[in-house]
């Protein structure tokens, strides 16, 4: 087996007991609002894993014993073209922080592809990146996580087992019912002038080869503040919807990447390293990161923000809620409306610096 020089991460995290539902449809009839997240946030389901990319495309995880009345609430208000499929027995499995440093996301997809994981959704936030995946295959993806990264306090994927928690006494721990009148936020930040890239492809079996590109543009000094993959319509095709942006500082930018075109760059690196695939651009696209406290544990979080946006005529391209942040891409153009809004929505302090921790 080809070898690789791990990397140091702060830490890894499983969720367990968790059911998946996989949602498409063919008509983008701006349905996520009414369709989705309402009737979820009125029957109070918690989500610990949420990415839509504009289309319409969705997955969402709550936990097991809740998996067929989400997929039931959701088949309620689907259009009839729509494709739907419930997967039970899934876990989240997550890594952080990654610090937007595609090296590191990367080697994450890369162990999952050596572990021969199906991923029935993947999403970073700020500071983690995370798979949905079946439980069944938690052993083999911590095991190849162990072989390309050092975790601290953990020397070996045996050490990390035995310190978890039993599932249900984990979920009576953290999951509650919160009656806020105003949703409260720990930071809400914005980051504009990023490129949005969209793809699809034939399946997850190559996503391999996107892991190698990423590695690529690690190596040219781009950062990824945002990333989702999903299964598309029917399964028959995977989606991929990542930002790409430059650091701003560190020895891994060139100068052939700081003072040519980006865009050209990143495409040539992607049809390089992806076959017969047609990468679309848009540009520039803002981003903004929302962080807890514990929205995976609290029901209508997405909701009250897709429907603050939709109050101020705001399309939302995609987003992604994983572990305790929101991240969420906009047209440049509406970053100052979304500010606003989002603001008037959410009791938030002023503007902070994020907290690079995964918890």
């Amino acid at each position: 087996m080809e070898k690789f020089d791990r990397i140091k991460i702060g830490g890894l995290k499983v969720l367990e007991e968790g059911a998946c539902v996989e949602s498409s449809s063919p008509l983008e009839d701006n349905r996520l609002g009414p369709a989705v997240c309402a009737p979820l946030a009125q029957q109070r389901l918690n989500l610990s894993f949420f990415t839509h990319v504009a289309g319409d495309r969705e997955v969402l995880c709550t936990t097991s014993h809740n998996g067929e009345a989400a997929l039931t609430l959701l088949r309620s208000r689907a259009d009839p073209a729509a494709s739907l499929a419930l997967k039970p027995g899934t876990s989240i499995l997550a890594v952080y922080p990654h610090d937007k440093r595609p090296e590191v996301i990367g080697t994450f997809i890369r162990s999952l592809a050596r572990a021969r994981v199906v991923i029935h959704g993947l999403a970073s936030s700020p500071s983690a990146i995370s798979v949905v995946l079946s439980s069944s295959r938690i052993k083999p993806a911590v095991e190849q996580l162990f072989e390309h990264f050092t975790f601290p306090g953990f020397a070996s994927p045996e050490e990390f087992f035995s310190a978890q928690a039993p599932p249900k006494e984990y979920l009576e721990k953290v999951v509650a019912t919160y009656q806020e009148k105003v949703n409260k936020v720990y930071w809400i930040i914005p980051q504009s002038d990023l490129d949005l890239w969209g793809m699809s492809i034939a399946s997850s079996d190559i996503l391999a080869g996107f892991a190698d590109a990423l590695m690529e543009m690690g190596k040219l000094g781009l950062a990824i503040p945002f990333l989702v993959a999903l299964p598309g319509l029917g399964g028959q095709e995977f989606i991929l919807s990542f930002s790409t942006a430059r650091r701003q500082s560190g020895s891994h930018r060139l100068e052939a990447c700081a003072t040519g075109d980006q865009g050209s760059e990143v495409r040539r690196i992607l049809t390089s390293h992806l076959a017969d695939i047609r990468p679309m651009r848009l540009t520039p696209v803002a981003g903004i990161f929302l962080h807890g406290p514990h929205f995976g544990d609290r029901y209508g979080i997405a909701h009250t923000l897709v429907a603050a946006l939709a109050q101020a005529h705001i399309k939302l391209l995609a987003l992604s809620c994983t572990i305790s942040s929101i991240s969420l891409i906009i047209r440049q153009h509406e970053l100052a409306a979304a500010q606003v809004i989002l603001g008037n929505t959410f009791a938030a302090p002023v503007e902070s610096a994020p907290a690079t921790s995964g918890s």
